[in-house]
């Protein structure tokens, strides 16, 4: 059952994505100690599997995940902020355990949920409210890993 692996990148994307709508703000401590845990049960996973290169795998999907959303922060500003980048890391190292297929679903399911999710977030927030126009993207992130693990399972 790898799938049991990933729950440390998921329970840290949980906190992550609940601390983000609360205050808008990613804790870059929390960030880390999620990534650290989620690296330690990768390195179980491929030690208990003798396939070392599923560490390898899963930092290098992480990276250019990473690199992929700070690009598209940079190109349209204001849309990303520095924590959706930040957020990416600990749920990317468990999605990028099952790689390159896995992290193709993750990312159109990001898209699709995404698009959702700005519709009701925009429709249902109150416009007076300190964080008006202000999109959480951190539980959009942790949805579209989930969906991409399940999908991943089944197909």
């Amino acid at each position: 059952m790898p799938y049991l692996f990933t729950l440390p990148g998921l329970l840290c994307e949980l906190a992550l994505s609940i601390e983000d709508m609360r205050v808008r703000r990613v804790p870059l401590p929390w960030v880390a100690i999620g990534a650290l845990v989620q690296l330690i049960a990768v390195l179980v996973y491929a030690v208990m599997t003798n396939d070392l290169f599923v560490l390898l795998q899963t930092l290098l999907f992480t990276v250019l995940c990473c690199l992929i959303q700070f690009a598209l922060a940079l190109i349209v500003p204001r849309s990303l902020g520095f924590g959706d980048v930040t957020a990416l890391v600990p749920v990317g190292l468990a999605v990028g355990m099952f790689g390159l297929f896995t992290i193709v679903l993750w990312w159109l399911a990001m898209g699709i949920c995404g698009l959702i999710w700005i519709g009701c977030w925009t429709k249902l927030s109150h416009p007076q409210s300190a964080y008006a126009g202000k999109v959480p993207y951190v539980p959009v992130i942790l949805v579209a890993a989930i969906i991409a693990l399940m999908l991943s399972a089944v197909l």
